[in-house]
């Protein structure tokens, strides 16, 4: 067994060095720094071609620039790179007359998130005082949320990433202590474990499709935005994420290996841990704490969840093995906390960020760890001496167990809308002559 546990820490440490190379530092949410033609400028003679500058590299491929005429026509223009500057998008406008035209650009941020914004500039000193053409009700959907929203994160992808995570996080706690304790492929714990793989691996699809309806300009599912979306770095994580869930499935359904599943559900975890925030935040740092973050989760509801499921035995046996998956999962409060501040340290610039929507979230799950908490402690100290005295609690313990996992639940959605809500540090300096939304 320690042969095993060796190759799974191996594995999980081969698997995040990997993952840390497909990025580089970002320092904030992607925001609009200069361009040319600057908000707001008067120009004499019309652009030859605009170029947007940005905080962080952007993708040409993914990125949808417009331009709005006196008369409200619109043009989509064709958006190249800067061969020589990664943070730079250029754009070659057509023929453009005089008078006050409006720009808006959309582009897709390194933590998935789709941020927009528009400016207007006046061409000819005779219609400096024109008021700019309003955006076209067609593209307005260039900066807002796609379908109900929460705090400004998109419900449907936000509970579907949380769900899926907390999914493949639960698959890899069940399959761990279902392995150590050799449970056998047709035992219920096993047959948990199967359903699990297969919900961990619709979500993550459900999750993927919605993502790319909400990056896109339009809100559309094209099949020109599907190839170009996952085209791109952002659209790769997302789609390998969702293509890794699949070997579990195949590991439990047809090779009938419950440690091959065990260590297949390593990988899409990792994947998890370097997409959203901790891509785009200090990415050498977040990566590593947001993996050491679903792996605690991963032992703490994984073990609730054998508790549960396992096959009844004599209560001695369950007592040992209830205080077997208590050890487990007082580790994982203790990574579960360290990590989570730490990572919210990374994105807070001071206590006064934690009046924002993403300062709230933080608190609900603060207050639903602190939950989790009360029950760890009302279960060792309250009923597993009774269990250890030979009382029948079982019956107790289980309903008690199944609250306890409920809320976790409700946690790990926190987890999913908190992925989508962009943290204080994500906002960035704007001039004030252009205005952005981010989602």
């Amino acid at each position: 067994m320690r042969i095993r546990m060796t190759r799974l820490l191996l594995i999980c440490s081969l698997a995040i060095v990997a993952v840390l190379r497909i990025y580089t530092v970002a320092s904030a949410h992607v925001t609009l720094v200069s361009s040319t033609p600057a908000a707001n400028s008067h120009l004499e003679a019309p652009p030859t071609q605009i170029r947007l500058e940005f905080s962080e590299p952007v993708e040409a491929k993914i990125a949808h620039v417009v331009i709005v005429h006196p008369d409200g026509r619109t043009d989509s223009l064709a958006v190249t790179s800067d061969p020589h500057n990664a943070y730079v998008l250029f754009a070659a406008p057509k023929t453009l007359g005089s008078g006050a035209f409006r720009l808006l650009w959309h582009v897709v941020s390194a933590d998935g998130h789709p941020v927009g914004g528009n400016f207007s500039f006046h061409i000819g000193s005779g219609f400096a005082t024109d008021t700019a053409p309003a955006v076209p009700p067609a593209d307005r959907t260039a900066s807002t949320t796609w379908g109900p929203s929460v705090f400004g994160a998109p419900t449907i992808p936000a509970v579907l990433r949380g769900l899926g995570v907390g999914s493949l996080a639960a698959l890899a706690g069940l399959l761990f202590f279902a392995v150590t304790n050799r449970a056998p492929m047709d035992s219920r714990p096993m047959r948990v474990a199967l359903w699990l793989s297969i919900v961990a691996l619709l979500l993550l699809a459900g999750h993927l499709t919605t993502w790319i309806i909400h990056t896109s300009p339009n809100h559309k599912l094209s099949v020109e935005w599907v190839s170009t979306s996952l085209s791109s770095a952002v659209g790769r994580m997302e789609l390998w994420r969702t293509l890794l869930a699949l070997p579990p499935l195949w590991a439990l359904i047809l090779a009938r290996r419950p440690l091959l599943a065990l260590i297949f559900t390593l990988p899409p975890l990792l994947v998890s841990a370097a997409v959203g925030h901790s891509a785009a935040f200090h990415p050498a740092l977040s990566v590593p704490l947001k993996a050491l973050h679903l792996m605690a989760l991963a032992a703490w509801i994984g073990g609730l969840m054998w508790l549960v499921v396992r096959e009844h035995t004599d209560m001695r046996t369950f007592a040992n093995e209830a205080s077997r998956v208590s050890t487990f999962a007082l580790s994982g409060v203790v990574v579960l906390g360290l990590t989570g501040v730490v990572q919210t340290a990374l994105l807070f610039k001071g206590f006064s960020d934690l009046q924002s929507a993403y300062g709230f979230l933080i608190f609900l799950k603060v207050v639903g760890l602190l939950t989790l908490i009360g029950f760890g402690a009302y279960h060792r100290y309250r009923v597993m001496p009774r269990v250890m005295m030979g009382a029948d609690v079982s019956g107790i313990f289980a309903a008690s167990l199944k609250r306890e996992i409920a809320v976790l639940w409700l946690v790990v959605v926190l987890g999913g809308l908190l992925a989508y809500v962009s943290p204080p540090a994500a906002g960035g300096q704007q001039p004030t002559t252009t205005t952005e939304t981010e989602s």
